[in-house]
């Protein structure tokens, strides 16, 4: 093993300097988020008889020491935490059963240091709406970043990250995929429908603060130099956002987070009307009549008719189909305990399992995706209510967050939940729990300027 791979502590260091001079909120925005959102999760070290970590973990370390040490008195135990700890401990005992103590040890790691990590981050770190703006400012800044290095691939077919750092480690892939003639940008993320998973929830967030009035202000640091640079250009700060956004998300050529972002957008836009209730009914109903039609529609599109040959998007779809159906026998071999999280047998041909709540059940029984679900379930019903609570004419945050998870939950079905992707669901529904339960007198401090936003806007029956 190459020594170089020992540079991922670098973000350790960085972690504990910021802290101390800093404190854990800039730490968390100037350390943390870079770190995770640049670095891929394939640039990881072994360490023998310990864990595995990456940049990212490497560098959440330090927070979480000073998170739980200053606020383990202010945490609660609620009907998420629940749900939370469940999930843990079925994913953990299902890999102890099928791959022994050494193996279940290091995805116990992942377990605490990716998921609950972020999870207590999101719930007791960005715990008022100035932090609300200053993450979903951070988020906005480093994905701008990011699109120039989104162009550089799609021209050279490989990410610039990987480009300058595969040096260091060397078993490392990019997870480049074309398709129609194309690379399918994946940035850092591993793979296209992941990245776009990422770029869409990122896009909600950038929606979120437009409604806040944030861009109409003076940003400061890097925002504010790309904010004057972007005045030599036609439109709004805010639309300008917008454009980059769209176009990264339509780079990575992934139909599945597509579509989850339109359904999330439709279920955002609730938030915006003047009768939320009654057009939460006319979207529940619309999703209900859209999700029957779409699947006889698909059933259709991926059934030839005879002499007939199936395009090559109607062969990606009709794979999953198959796949599933193929699988099933393992599934039923292994019911409960699942096979483990890497000891999944492949059938040749169909090595990509590209459903991740079906690879869950797979990996670790079928429990684990039952949990998984009641997490999305509870999450975005809790988060509607919470966001119908809201002044008419406010754009609810809750009916974003909602948004969001429903958009992973579509994605997801096409996918398997890797990378980047599950650390910032469960930053998500920290983040959320955080919302919910914080006291809106408290919410934001006048005298602090990060805390100011624009007038409220009126009330919008646009979808966007």
């Amino acid at each position: 093993m190459s020594v170089t791979r020992y540079i991922v502590f670098a973000a350790m260091v960085m972690a504990m300097v910021m802290i101390a001079k800093r404190g854990t909120e800039q730490t968390f925005l100037k350390v943390w988020l870079p770190f995770f959102l640049l670095m891929p999760f394939s640039f990881w070290v072994n360490i023998p008889g310990l864990p595995d970590p990456n940049f990212m973990q490497a560098a959440i370390l330090p927070i979480l020491f000073v998170l739980v040490r200053d606020k383990l008195g202010l945490m609660k135990f609620g009907r998420m935490e629940f749900l939370l700890v469940l999930y843990f401990v079925v994913r953990v005992f299902a890999d102890f059963l099928s791959r022994g103590y050494s193996d279940a040890q290091n995805y116990a790691f992942y377990v605490l240091s990716s998921l609950i990590g972020p999870y207590l981050i999101g719930r007791y770190l960005i715990d008022s709406r100035r932090m609300d703006i200053a993450t979903g400012r951070m988020f906005v800044l480093i994905f701008l970043l990011m699109f120039p290095m989104f162009l550089y691939e799609a021209k050279f077919w490989v990410s610039p990250t990987f480009k300058l750092l595969s040096g260091f480690f060397p078993n490392a892939g990019s997870g480049l995929s074309i398709r129609w003639g194309m690379a399918r940008t994946a940035g850092t993320f591993e793979h296209p429908i992941l990245a776009c998973i990422m770029v869409i929830a990122v896009y909600r967030l950038h929606r979120w603060l437009c409604w806040q009035g944030v861009w109409q202000q003076t940003q400061d640091g890097w925002l504010g130099w790309i904010q004057k640079q972007a005045g030599r250009f036609p439109f709004a700060f805010s639309t300008q956002i917008s454009i980059v956004l769209i176009v990264m998300a339509l780079m990575t050529i992934s139909r599945g987070p597509w579509i989850g972002g339109l359904v999330g957008a439709m279920l955002v836009a609730v938030g915006n009307t003047k009768n939320r209730k009654k057009w939460l009914i006319f979207v529940a109903a619309l999703f209900l009549i859209g999700g029957l039609a779409g699947q006889a529609a698909l059933d259709a599109y991926i059934t030839p008719e005879e002499g007939a040959v199936l395009s090559g998007e109607a062969q990606t779809m009709l794979y999953r189909k198959v796949m599933i159906e193929q699988y099933k026998s393992f599934l039923m071999e292994k019911f409960w305990s699942g096979w483990g999280l890497t000891t999944v047998p492949t059938i040749r041909g169909m090595e990509s399992v590209d459903n991740a709540f079906f690879l869950m059940a797979l990996q670790h029984g079928v429990l684990a995706p039952a949990v998984f679900a009641a997490i999305f379930v509870y999450a975005i019903l809790s988060q509607v209510k919470f966001g119908l609570k809201a002044p008419v004419g406010e754009s609810p945050i809750g009916f974003t967050f909602s948004g969001i998870y429903l958009m992973c939950f579509i994605a997801f079905s096409t996918v398997y939940m890797g990378a980047q992707t599950e650390p910032m669901l469960f930053l998500l529904l920290g983040w959320g729990e955080s919302i919910k339960n914080r006291s809106h007198q408290a919410d934001a401090n006048p005298a602090d300027p990060g805390a100011k936003t624009a007038t409220r806007q009126p009330f919008r029956r646009v979808m966007s």
